[in-house]
């Protein structure tokens, strides 16, 4: 599977803002949440077609 940058509109990114905040205020520990979303990937290009 191949993942790229989730494509969050700007109600959902303030959402994963707060999200963070809270997480900071829980533990006061510096925490930034990433996210991706699973990309399709070219025929061919997987893991098995590498020999890994």
């Amino acid at each position: 599977m191949n993942y790229k940058p989730a494509e969050l509109d700007g109600l959902q990114l303030a959402q994963l803002q707060q999200f963070e905040s809270e997480l900071r205020k829980q533990t006061a520990i510096d925490i930034v949440v990433v996210a991706y979303q699973i990309t399709a990937e070219p025929e061919g290009s997987g893991a098995a077609a590498s020999g890994k």
